[in-house]
């Protein structure tokens, strides 16, 4: 839904270095592949029980699948007030206040 390209979050995620999630894509379509991965997911251990034994996806794993470097210190993002959240989501992603009024609501908070 929110697939629209926007070229300021373009640029801000390219200023990250993690440019190459723009071109990255969640849709697939094998519904039934995503699905038996979901079933297998264990949160508790971060782990699919596979068949063929337990398979954990590592840090490496996602960089080597993503192509992005993980180098330096984790980013460290300073907290923002709803309404700063509303004003980002109104002018970035193009969302309508209501939409973004309600999402903020529904996630109690600056938590989109």
């Amino acid at each position: 839904m929110i697939g629209r390209p926007v070229l300021e979050i373009e640029g801000l995620v390219g200023a990250t270095g993690l440019s190459p999630l723009i071109d990255c894509s969640v849709v697939t379509g094998d519904l039934g592949l995503v699905s038996a991965f979901v079933e297998r997911w264990y949160s508790e251990t971060s782990t699919f029980h596979l068949s063929v034994g337990e398979l954990m996806i590592t840090l490496d794993d996602v960089s080597s699948l993503l192509h992005l470097p993980i180098t330096g210190a984790l980013h460290n993002f300073h907290a923002l007030s709803a309404e700063e959240a509303i004003f980002l989501l109104t002018e970035l992603l193009e969302v309508s206040a209501e939409e973004a009024r309600a999402e903020t609501t529904r996630s109690r908070g600056a938590y989109v």
